[in-house]
């Protein structure tokens, strides 16, 4: 069987990953293609399937005990998803997914990483796919580190200096996320993150924010504003 011609080369950008498990396209032929269209719907994690993503793009979120969503990370082209919840057994985590925009993908049955011939007939694949999932929360983890103390501003701060190490300390990158959904990425409100984000313009610090692109001043004078909120966050 042909496999899919869309490839993508490995790449984490903080809490957006695309390609970390393509060496699974070689077992294409052994999962069910499935053309998900966008949704404004979330959908609970299951334990009986996981996906591969050939085209489009989905986002991990979970629900807090009052109801109210967190963005965790965004899944793109040559992603597993959902494999945590195959592996554990647990349907309680409060994990959901949404389809962000028309998404092919291929859905395998969960017994497949129970299974002891699979595992011995693709031991590649299923290495593969444990580095990317260690990945994967391994980001998150850093992630929360960055939003977990200090002030709004401080935590905007760090988040986009994080985004621009991820492209070689760049002052211009890509977003890749709308501001509500960065607003739930850093536990705040969009109000706040709003008014963050004007008052970096008001310093010069930001000069475009969009969905689609960032671009900063410069690298230096964020990195010495940043040092300097951090020291106020210690003293």
């Amino acid at each position: 069987m042909d496999m899919p011609s869309h490839t993508a080369p490995p790449r984490t950008v903080i809490i957006s990953h695309s390609g970390l498990h393509e060496p699974w396209r070689e077992i294409l032929h052994r999962g069910t293609r499935l053309v998900l269209p966008r949704s404004p719907y979330n959908h609970q994690s299951t334990t009986d399937c996981f996906y591969f993503i050939d085209k489009g793009r989905v986002r991990l979120t979970y629900t807090g005990t009052l109801g109210e969503d967190h963005v965790v990370m965004f899944f793109g082209p040559g992603c597993i998803f959902n494999e945590t919840s195959v592996l554990t057994g647990d349907e309680s985590t409060m994990a959901s997914f949404r389809v962000l925009e028309r998404t092919e993908a291929y859905r395998f049955p969960g017994q497949l990483l129970h299974d002891r011939d699979f595992i011995l007939a693709y031991p590649h694949l299923y290495n593969n796919m444990l580095r990317g999932t260690a990945l994967k929360f391994s980001n998150m983890f850093h992630v929360t580190y960055l939003i977990r103390h200090g002030t709004p501003l401080l935590r905007v701060c760090r988040f986009l200096r994080q985004l621009s190490r991820c492209h070689n300390n760049a002052v211009r990158f890509p977003l890749d996320m709308t501001q509500i959904e960065l607003a739930s990425v850093l536990d705040m409100h969009r109000v706040s993150l709003f008014r963050c984000l004007q008052q970096l313009r008001d310093m010069g610090l930001l000069l475009h924010f969009s969905r689609r692109e960032v671009l900063l001043s410069d690298v230096e004078e964020l990195d010495a504003f940043l040092q300097s909120q951090e020291d106020k966050e210690w003293d």
